[in-house]
């Protein structure tokens, strides 16, 4: 028994200084000795893992944790294995194995609640965090952790508190801080998340989620130069799964007409606030295939784009690619082009003139609600029963331009107020957003949420006005009413505490003011 104590306790020091290899010959020498020994069979199953042996490794410690008696912590090493190796059910399964066996292990209940964010489970990822951090309440990992995912939730109350108390357990946090940051965005105090941001990139300078946080930041507040430069930092960011073409990357030399393959990344309203770069780039003299969103696809070639392949389609050969958004950083551009860049069809634009030509008064286009799916939509997406202020104004009608989303809110609220529907087949048949954009050409005003159709009106050079949060985002920039990226978009934007309905009764008075004027003219 003396030999197999002292032989372990040499392959302990081996593995603790790095030797692997050692450690491995010392565990088998025990295992020789008394081949049932469960912590050498444990430690061997850790190293077979370390040298990156995976599946001996789970095999040694499924062999542990079959005997008779081992400790609560093997699931959790299982665990820890199977995450590794892509294999997330059996991590969490592993988990919950350990925490049957002791419950009382913080980083059993933190290494579980990692997986279950994993998975999507935010509500089973905030009870483990908790549990960690009640049964070790100087576990910073585990509240940084809480507040991440509190955060996701959009508990930023709960989440800045978490965070704070990671950073008093652990000033030097970097994710901390940038989730601090992310609260203040939240709030609408941009300053303060740019403060927490830079405080996060000095701490993890390699971080590429924290750039790209602190280039939005810089955006907000209108730093152009320096904003652009570290939004870069988004293609190195794993969670945006950002598609890659084995071209070379252009870098902003005059390209003497050869092919650069642009292509559009994250919503519809990012490829049109972005398409406007596209003639720049002709300007250095190449010629751009443009790798679009399928929907988009008509409204461009219609405003004069050319070269479009959709992403289900081949592309003529291309010499150099560049991201969409990358353009203003590749053309080092610290001034936004402004004139109008997208145009309606003037067929449907007169066939539209006809079809509202009984709609008398003020015609304000409405849109209430963006793509659910968005990870920010709780902010920015509103009821149509908010627009009602609007729609009590004398002389002002209200014309749906809503898609899909939120058009289940019209039979309720026709009920209380009137709202003209201009029906399911809106952009069927000539395609996405041509009526739309043939619509709003025969408006007085589009009136919208922060969606698509707000860029597709500053697009089109037509009056649009755009009800913000305070968790707006950073292209509306910092307390802005007016937007350099459209010249034609005024901003109405919530106060820290307001409702919508402070809001929209804001909006009310102003455009009550444009439809005086418009009367006082006939």
């Amino acid at each position: 028994m003396a030999d197999i104590s002292e032989t372990l306790r040499s392959g302990v020091e081996h593995h603790l200084a790095g030797r692997l290899a050692e450690a491995e010959d010392m565990y088998r020498r025990v295992l020789k000795i008394n081949p049932r020994h469960i912590q050498a069979v444990h430690l061997l199953g850790l190293v077979a893992f370390q040298l990156g042996r995976h599946d001996t490794a789970v095999e040694y410690l499924n062999l542990a944790i079959k005997a008779d008696s081992f400790h609560a912590p093997l699931p959790a090493d299982l665990a820890e294995i199977y995450r590794s190796m892509g294999k997330i059910p059996e991590a969490i399964a592993s988990y919950r194995k350990s925490i049957d066996l002791n419950a009382e292990v913080p980083e059993a209940q933190n290494g579980l609640g990692t997986l279950l964010e994993t998975v999507g489970d935010l509500d089973g990822a905030i009870e483990c965090f908790e549990t960690a951090v009640d049964l070790n309440p100087r576990y910073a990992e585990a509240h940084a952790n809480l507040g991440r995912v509190l955060e996701a939730q959009g508990d930023f109350v709960s989440a800045r508190a978490a965070l704070e108390k990671t950073l008093e357990l652990s000033p030097g946090n970097a994710l901390a801080h940038l989730g601090l940051g992310n609260c203040a965005a939240v709030d609408g105090d941009w300053p303060a998340a740019l403060e927490r941001y830079q405080q996060a990139a000095a701490l993890s300078p390699d971080s590429a989620e924290v750039h790209f946080a602190l280039g939005k930041a810089q955006l907000a507040l209108g730093n152009l130069g320096e904003g652009w430069r570290d939004f870069e930092w988004r293609l190195r960011c794993p969670s945006l799964a950002l598609r890659s073409f084995p071209l070379p990357s252009w870098n902003g030399v005059r390209l003497y007409g050869h092919n650069v393959l642009v292509h559009a990344e994250g919503a519809l309203g990012d490829t049109v606030q972005f398409i406007r770069f596209v003639s720049e780039l002709i300007h250095r003299g190449g010629t751009p295939v443009l790798d679009v969103p399928a929907p988009l696809a008509v409204l461009l070639a219609q405003s004069g784009f050319e070269n479009m392949v959709r992403p289900d389609e081949p592309a003529p050969e291309c010499h150099l690619q560049a991201p969409l958004l990358s353009l203003p950083y590749i053309l080092k551009l610290e001034n936004l082009p402004t004139a109008p860049y997208l145009s309606a069809s003037q067929q449907l634009v007169t066939e539209w003139s006809q079809k509202l030509s009984a709609v008398e008064g003020l015609k304000v286009g409405i849109v209430w609600q963006g793509n659910p799916l968005a990870v920010l939509d709780r902010f920015r997406s509103i009821t149509l029963a908010e627009f009602q202020p609007l729609a009590a104004l004398p002389g002002v009608r209200l014309i749906s331009l809503q898609k899909q989303h939120g058009l289940d809110q019209l039979p309720a609220a026709v009920e209380q107020f009137k709202v003209i529907d201009l029906g399911a087949a809106l952009d069927e048949a000539a395609g996405p957003f041509m009526d739309t954009a043939a619509i709003i050409a025969n408006l007085d005003l589009v009136i919208t949420c922060d969606s698509a159709v707000a860029h597709l009106a500053g697009a089109l050079g037509a009056p649009v006005w755009v009800a913000l949060s305070t968790a707006s985002d950073w292209r509306w920039m910092h307390q802005r009413d007016d937007s350099p990226w459209y010249p034609s978009m005024r901003l109405f934007r919530q106060a820290k505490g307001e409702r919508w309905a402070e809001v929209f009764q804001r909006m009310a008075t102003a455009l009550s003011q444009v439809a005086k004027a418009r009367l006082a003219k006939t």
